[in-house]
């Protein structure tokens, strides 16, 4: 399993497992996420501790969810954002709009 979920208060916690998102396993998290997605409407915090390296495929993903939030009102945080993934989140100005915490708890 690439992900592993988690109640983290009245969010729900999804852990991504690996230590790259890009497109070779995308499409398997995305599927993952989206069937969380189903079964609970709660707010999302994506957990991206052991994540080392992300592409524009795995933010595809993280901007879709959030757009599914989005629409139902719910909130998307990332958190454990290592050093590669932060500087792709500040190239493409992401960090403005996704909401970055400290702590994964």
């Amino acid at each position: 399993m690439k992900i592993a979920v988690k109640s983290a208060g009245d969010r729900k916690k999804i852990i991504l497992m690996v230590d790259k998102f890009d497109v070779a396993n995308m499409q398997d998290i995305k599927k993952s996420i989206e069937k969380e997605l189903k079964s609970d409407k709660s707010d999302i915090l994506i957990d991206l501790s052991l994540v080392k390296f992300i592409d524009s495929s795995g933010l595809s993903v993280i901007i879709a969810v959030f757009k599914q939030l989005t629409k139902l009102k719910k909130k998307l945080e990332l958190c454990g954002v290592q050093k590669q993934p932060k500087e792709l989140l500040e190239i493409t100005q992401l960090h403005k709009i996704f909401t970055i915490v400290n702590s994964c708890k």
